[in-house]
């Protein structure tokens, strides 16, 4: 691996690890009542800077570093990828704002709570859909492929045993109550953590 594609990689990690700290703390902490509103919903936006600077940091990294490995047609896919990562980011932040924005300014019905709980859902279900076709893509290089695979199915199983530990720590324990919701950040903080390791195994 290229200096420059290991410093890239290095950079995606923590971005990725930074966005599940934030998105942890924001929903565990920063919700108070003594807090001015608008101060408020600008802390649940906090967590998707990290998201927006991924984007930005991919998007900078493949159209300056000609030195790259990949040749145009095997780029194509990794660009196709980064930009419906982006896409789904930045609904995701729109429709996570606009829910908070709703959910504290109207009475709302059951109904109405429901259907924002599923459209701010959606963009994740974007992402894992972006994912999933960059692995189908056929002119993905095979390495990349592999190293992405390993890292999901790595990543998947350490969120899996997280989350039992917690159930039983919470059965046992009296632990806190995990959010489910967080379950998403803690897989995506893991898949960017785990990625240099599995690089790294194939040296």
């Amino acid at each position: 691996m290229s200096p420059q594609k290991r410093q890239f990689m290095l950079r995606v990690s923590g971005l990725f690890i930074a966005f599940m700290a934030l998105e942890w703390g924001a929903f565990t902490f920063m919700p108070r009542e003594d807090l001015p509103y608008g101060l408020s919903v600008l802390f649940y936006f906090v967590p998707i800077l990290p998201l927006i600077a991924l984007f930005s940091l991919a998007s900078h990294y493949f159209r300056n570093h000609s030195a790259t490995p990949l040749s145009p047609r095997r780029a194509a896919p990794v660009r196709r990828y980064m930009r419906r990562l982006g896409i789904s980011m930045l609904l995701y932040a729109v429709f996570l704002m606009a829910s908070i924005v709703a959910l504290d300014q109207f009475t709302l019905s059951l109904h109405i709570k429901t259907f924002l709980a599923v459209l701010t859902t959606l963009p994740i279900g974007g992402l894992i859909w972006a994912m999933a076709l960059f692995m189908a893509d056929p002119d993905v290089d095979e390495f990349e492929r592999m190293i992405l695979t390993r890292s999901i199915l790595l990543s998947t199983a350490m969120t899996l045993f997280f989350t039992a530990m917690w159930g039983f720590m919470e059965n046992f324990a009296e632990a806190p109550d995990f959010p489910l919701y967080l379950i998403v950040p803690v897989f995506f903080g893991l898949f960017g953590l785990v990625q240099p390791f599995v690089r790294r195994g194939f040296k």
